[in-house]
């Protein structure tokens, strides 16, 4: 069946918003990523800073992964602007709750889409938020998420 784990750390991470764009839900987990941050920097469609993650020694990113099959990955490309160049699917090596190894994807912005300056819509940070709180992740990450978004909106001043 080729099933992936999709690591998600966007507006994905909300439920809702993942069934709406792949369907059915089979499986989900809490997972983190290693070595990377969380950042609002690439440059969405409305001019607004969307979800990416960079490479960052020392760093985690938290987040889930949802067990895809490959209609709903190519379908999350579709969403994703993957053939725009606006994200591409990245593989990643996650760790699980109980430190379980899983392999994942995960989208990472086009270097064409970059730009540090940016920050999140207030809709856009609290849909991430509202996954994050469904998907217990740790508070400490949770207040990580928005002093990002914060810092990002003060750059923009």
């Amino acid at each position: 069946m080729n099933d992936q784990w999709y690591f998600t750390y966007g507006s994905s991470l909300a439920t809702d918003q993942k069934k709406n764009r792949t369907g059915f839900i089979r499986e989900v987990k809490r997972a983190r990523l290693d070595g990377y941050r969380l950042a609002f920097n690439k440059r969405g469609s409305d001019g607004s800073g969307k979800a990416n993650i960079v490479a960052e020694p020392g760093e985690t990113v938290w987040c889930t992964v949802f067990r895809c099959s490959p209609d709903a990955l190519r379908e999350m490309d579709k969403h994703e602007g993957v053939a725009g160049g606006h994200y591409s699917r990245t593989a990643v090596r996650v760790r699980g709750d109980g430190d379980e190894a899983l392999d994942a994807v995960a989208y990472v912005a086009g270097t064409a889409f970059l730009d540090n300056s940016l920050s999140p819509s207030h809709e856009y940070l609290q849909t991430i938020l509202r996954g994050a709180r469904e998907h217990h992740l740790p508070d400490d990450y949770i207040s990580r998420v928005q002093a990002v978004a914060s810092q990002s909106d003060s750059a923009d001043r």
